[in-house]
């Protein structure tokens, strides 16, 4: 599908998006992989907005978070909310691995 029939759906909030013909991840995916040559960071704001809101998330999509937390042409605010993210997620796993250790004990 379209890269861009894909990022408007990111304009609809997560909770009332009805996956038909693109998955959740498609459309994460396609805002986070627009391209960086404009400063707004438009389209991968609203991506980030989706994963705050809950939308699941796999190690690519956050390795596609972690370079836009590392494009300096995007703006700050995206940037560290894009480092947020990926610390959020750090300590998802961190957390996941102590309680399956403590379980087996």
């Amino acid at each position: 599908m379209d890269q861009r029939a894909l990022v408007v759906r990111l304009e609809t909030p997560l909770a009332e998006y009805r996956a038909v013909d693109a998955t959740v991840r498609d459309v994460l995916v396609a805002g986070l992989c627009w391209p960086t040559d404009t400063a707004s960071g438009y389209w991968q704001n609203l991506a980030a907005d989706w994963i705050e809101q809950g939308a699941p998330v796999d190690d690519e999509v956050i390795e596609l978070v972690k370079v836009i937390a590392e494009t300096e042409r995007l703006p700050q605010r995206l940037r560290h909310k894009a480092r947020a993210i990926v610390r959020q997620r750090h300590l998802t796993i961190s957390e996941s691995t102590t309680n399956i250790r403590n379980d087996e004990q």
